[in-house]
């Protein structure tokens, strides 16, 4: 029995030194650290835009929003179109028209795709140019989107 205890104090030990050795790589691989914000969940990098109030104009009735990893994507259900602004600095790179009442905006790594809530359709925009890559038919009124690193899901 005292040697089981041992061992499992052993592993419980091992794996401290590996929990403790992991986050200081994630430290080390550009993640603030927590005494800069100790509110901070998932922000990788501070951009300059959202250390004080800032606003970025968009189009009529904005709802949608997504992160690419260097731009901000939004949905302009009224304008029926999706705006890319730098995040940086908030610049507007670009506007796409999409489908009808576009919603919800989802990022595969390569691609931003929109659900147009008015139809019955998801838009897939390439990401670094905005180009329509393709009109999806998926149902009435697409609105929530996910992507788990193979599929693109669609609830409507």
């Amino acid at each position: 029995m005292k040697n089981q205890k041992s061992m499992y104090i052993k592993q419980f030990a091992t794996l401290a030194i590996l929990l403790c050795t992991a986050s200081a790589l994630f430290a080390a691989d550009g993640v603030e650290a927590l005494k800069v914000n100790p509110q901070q969940v998932a922000i990788l990098h501070w951009y300059g835009a959202n250390q004080a109030p800032t606003s970025f104009t968009a189009g009529a009735y904005p709802v949608g929003v997504a992160f690419d990893g260097s731009s901000i994507w939004v949905a302009n259900a009224e304008s029926n179109n999706v705006m890319k602004f730098r995040a940086s600095d908030g610049t507007l790179l670009g506007t796409f028209p999409v489908g009808t009442t576009p919603q919800n905006l989802v990022y595969d790594g390569a691609n931003m795709w929109v659900s147009n809530y008015g139809g019955t359709t998801v838009t897939k925009l390439q990401g670094s140019t905005g180009d329509v890559l393709g009109t999806y038919t998926v149902g009435a009124a697409p609105l929530g989107m996910a992507f788990d690193g193979t599929y693109i899901w669609v609830a409507n």
